[in-house]
């Protein structure tokens, strides 16, 4: 898998931290990592956090590009042939998060076809998401990658 180093700048504190593994909610495992990096595993799917904000993600193209390809390395491994990039928290799409605990425990497909029933079709891109108002932002939709710049 791809070093965590370059997440460092953004989680500072924690380079010496070691990956832990614990029950999660739901019935989920979780692996808290270095940098930032956290991920969740129910019986279909892996949910990958990291500390970055959202609206960091959004705007830094080699920040995404970094994340890209870490979640490229994740799909290959799991046999996914895409990943779903959404918001965690506060936004529509979010909801999605509720689909990996053992009482839904959807998979992939089942979650990328709920997103475009209820939210839409899926941005272009990354940027699309994010929407610049005069004196606030907002996130609006998510982004299905199917890593064809990174293959």
């Amino acid at each position: 898998m791809t070093n965590s180093l370059p997440l460092l700048p953004y989680n500072p504190k924690d380079t010496g931290k070691q990956w832990k593994v614990r029950p999660g909610i739901g019935g989920t495992v979780e692996i808290d990592g270095p940098c930032g990096v956290d991920f969740s595993f129910s019986e279909k799917v892996c949910y990958f956090h990291h500390n970055i904000r959202w609206r960091n993600f959004l705007l830094d193209e080699k920040l995404q590009h970094y994340l890209r390809k870490v979640t490229l390395d994740l799909a290959k491994y799991f046999s996914s042939s895409y990943a779903i990039y959404a918001p965690d928290s506060g936004f529509k799409e979010s909801a999605i998060l509720d689909f990996i605990w053992e009482d839904e425990n959807k998979d992939i497909d089942y979650i990328k076809n709920w997103l475009l029933e209820r939210c839409g079709t899926p941005k272009s891109n990354i940027i699309d998401i994010y929407k610049e108002y005069d004196d606030y932002w907002d996130s609006e939709g998510y982004f299905v990658d199917y890593f064809n710049d990174l293959k």
